[in-house]
């Protein structure tokens, strides 16, 4: 495979329906180009199968919900045009650049906190102190240059440090008492925002993207499905496994006329 996986994602969303309509052959026999994502999409499933069967910590387990999003996020801006990087869809509301970086942000500060809460004395405040933390301006302005796929790229490195660090929370550290925004919480609590502020995000783009660009197409909608569904198989801790789905459907695209 040559290029980003964020190329191969934009090639398969770029599909029209009269290519996904082609013929495509599995086990020798004839299927049409759509089978080449629900190929893919049944390979994860497998994986993911495979993975849960195996002893996996809770936080690992949560955090397979944002690795999740996250793969959401990458197909519905793979391809994303650069013109319209900087295009308000209305008077007042985020670019698209301005909703990936505070993606990023985000990311970034929640890890920071969640980590904290975890390994923090009994006798430290509950929250990281404001001034301990980057700014989310500051954070915004870092993850801001380029294109969607540079800004996404940025986001999957804080992923994945986030994953490094708390993937293996120990239980008794699960109910240790943190703080959103002015909540009380837990880690738990903590970890499981991480993914539904991913989530949030995204159905925002959606409607960024309908706007500035129209409704999604058939093959956008699959590559979606494809890149979640991988991205759980990497936040599971199956990183050869996703490596792996990213060079398959890589090929299969390449056997595509036209892909």
């Amino acid at each position: 495979m040559t290029g980003s996986f964020d190329t191969v994602l934009a090639r398969g969303a770029a599909l029209d329906e009269a290519t996904l309509s082609k013929p495509w052959t599995f086990k020798d026999k004839p299927m049409d180009v759509r089978y080449a994502f629900y190929r893919t999409l049944e390979d994860a499933q497998e994986a993911q199968i495979a993975l849960t069967a195996q002893p996996i910590p809770e936080s690992r387990r949560i955090l397979a919900f944002a690795e999740r999003a996250f793969g959401d996020l990458r197909g519905l801006v793979a391809g994303f045009p650069d013109a319209l990087m900087d295009r308000a869809p209305r008077d007042g509301e985020w670019t698209m650049r301005e909703l990936l970086s505070h993606i990023f942000a985000v990311e970034r500060r929640y890890q920071l906190q969640t980590v904290y809460a975890v390994e923090r004395a009994e006798s430290d405040p509950v929250r990281l102190p404001e001034d301990k933390l980057p700014s989310i301006p500051a954070l915004s302005a870092e993850a801001a240059a380029g294109s969607a796929a540079d800004i996404i790229a940025r986001i999957g490195a804080a992923r994945s440090q986030t994953n490094r660090l708390l993937a293996d929370v120990p239980p008794a550290a699960m109910t240790r008492s943190a703080r959103w925004i002015h909540y009380d919480v837990d880690v738990r609590f903590r970890l499981h925002r991480i993914g539904a502020h991913i989530v949030e995000h995204v159905v925002q783009g959606e409607k960024t993207i309908a706007v500035l660009v129209g409704l999604a197409t058939e093959a956008r909608r699959m590559t979606r499905r494809v890149a979640a569904a991988i991205g759980e198989v990497e936040g599971l801790g199956g990183d050869p496994q996703a490596r792996d789905l990213e060079r398959r459907f890589a090929e299969r695209l390449d056997s595509v006329p036209g892909a």
